[in-house]
């Protein structure tokens, strides 16, 4: 009876794992599909099951990539930058952290959760972090949110023609680093020291059921559609762009010839030769794609104007007012990539200690917020408002035009432009005349 009943509890426990590992393999299968499509990668694998091989010799599958503009539009949160108020050595320690996490965030709306490691390493001779983002992986979990392993394979080097070895994984938890190959033969392992998982999940939305959200499937899917009828339109030009050609009543055992302006069509009598013109309507075609894609643009908040539709430039006003949803949920991100900044300055921290760099234990952050388009009466207008009402130094305003300098450079270049322009002379000489005329006005009274 005993051995029995471990008998059934193996056959549940292998079918849980088969069906786990089930799920991993689609999961990782369908990521894969999600990057080629963002990267225009291969894209006529994934439509070739729905033609005839015979007819990818008329016209080569059609890749119009609408992934990579969608997720790009709606990754908005590092789109112009965000200011990290830590100190000056952190920001040089973060000198790459935009431009990655630009691309983190791009890849976690694509994908729906990402892992990104946090590596400490030398640039140019200078310590510094760099951030590298993981696509598909395989976690143990503490509880339904809270991962304390990461298993992931490692890069396969395809453009080194040298590197010819098997696919090889990388396993990290809060202690120690596994190098294995796929048969699970150990190939490295240490004790890296940092005291926590190296690594910060993110996801594209908060977590319903289960630790892994879904992806950009729609947009995805979207795409896909439109390969496919964009294919098939182009195969319906090709073969009745000049209608279909037939024949009735000619020589049964005579060969049939293509048409051609230097051939002649030898007729019996009472024989027919016609072309029949297609029944089918492309713009009517042409108008269901964009119904497509506008459906799934307005799914995620976006807007599409195609090249044909015209109409002018509206105002910046105007663009805030259509862009309202996406605006209430760029404000929604900006509370959950708040809490990652400060999930990343967590592990950051612990991974700069190990290594003899002492960071605060206080972390702000304040994201640089896109801006509609003004006129330049009404830009002038605003900045002189905010620099009346003291919201904003000239340096402050300085470096909004010139990113690539900081508040100190500001306020010296400012103050080299005054002695050039003998701005200071004029100044003085304009509070010298207000206050003459101030003991003037006093003197009267």
């Amino acid at each position: 009876m005993i051995n029995t009943q471990m008998s059934v509890e193996q056959i549940i426990k292998k079918s849980v794992e088969d069906a786990k590992l089930l799920k991993s393999k689609e999961r990782r299968k369908e990521v894969r599909k999600l990057l080629d499509f963002y990267s225009g990668t291969e894209i006529e694998k994934y439509i070739q099951n729905y033609f005839q091989a015979d007819q990818f010799r008329e016209v080569p599958p059609y890749n119009a990539n609408i992934t990579r503009r969608f997720i790009n539009k709606l990754s908005q949160i590092y789109t112009v930058g965000a200011k990290r108020k830590v100190n000056s050595l952190y920001d040089e320690l973060t000198i790459k952290k935009d431009a990655k996490m630009k691309h983190v965030e791009r890849m976690t709306r694509l994908v729906g959760t990402i892992a990104t490691q946090i590596i400490y390493k030398e640039n140019y001779g200078k310590p510094c972090f760099d951030y590298r983002p993981i696509y598909y992986f395989d976690v143990h979990l503490k509880d339904a949110y809270t991962p304390s392993a990461i298993m992931y394979p490692l890069l396969m080097q395809p453009e080194d023609i040298s590197h010819t070895e098997q696919c090889e994984w990388a396993y990290w938890d809060e202690s120690i680093y596994v190098h294995y190959d796929e048969n699970g033969n150990i190939l490295e392992e240490y004790e890296h020291g940092y005291g926590v998982l190296p690594f910060v999940f993110t996801h594209r939305e908060e977590q319903i059921d289960e630790f892994l959200v879904e992806g950009a499937s729609d947009i995805c899917g979207a795409n896909l559609q439109t390969n496919i009828t964009l294919t098939e339109l182009q195969l319906g030009l090709r073969f009745q762009m000049f209608g279909q050609a037939y024949t009735s009543g000619v020589y049964t055992d005579a060969p049939m010839q293509r048409m051609g302006s230097d051939r002649i069509l030898n007729l019996p009598e009472g024989g027919n030769f016609d072309i029949i013109t297609p029944g089918g309507d492309p713009q009517k075609v042409i108008e269901a794609l964009k119904f497509q894609i506008e459906l799934v643009a307005q799914n995620n908040h976006l807007y599409v104007q195609f090249a044909q539709d015209g109409g002018e430039t509206p105002s910046g006003i105007a663009l805030r007012i259509k862009d309202l949803d996406r605006f209430e949920d760029y404000q929604d991100d900006l509370d959950l990539w708040r809490s990652y900044e400060h999930d990343f300055y967590k592990v950051e921290k612990e991974i700069a200690d190990f290594n003899g760099i002492s960071l605060p234990e206080k972390f702000g952050i304040d994201f640089n917020e896109v801006e509609y388009p003004k006129t330049v009466q009404d830009q002038l207008a605003w900045n002189d408002w905010m620099l009346a009402n003291n919201m904003i130094t000239p340096a402050e305003l300085y470096v909004k035009y010139n990113k690539d300098f900081s508040l100190k450079e500001a306020e010296k270049k400012i103050e080299e432009n005054k002695q050039k322009n003998g701005t200071e002379e004029q100044e003085t000489t304009t509070q010298s005349l207000f206050a003459q005329a101030r003991e003037r006005a006093q003197g009267n009274q």
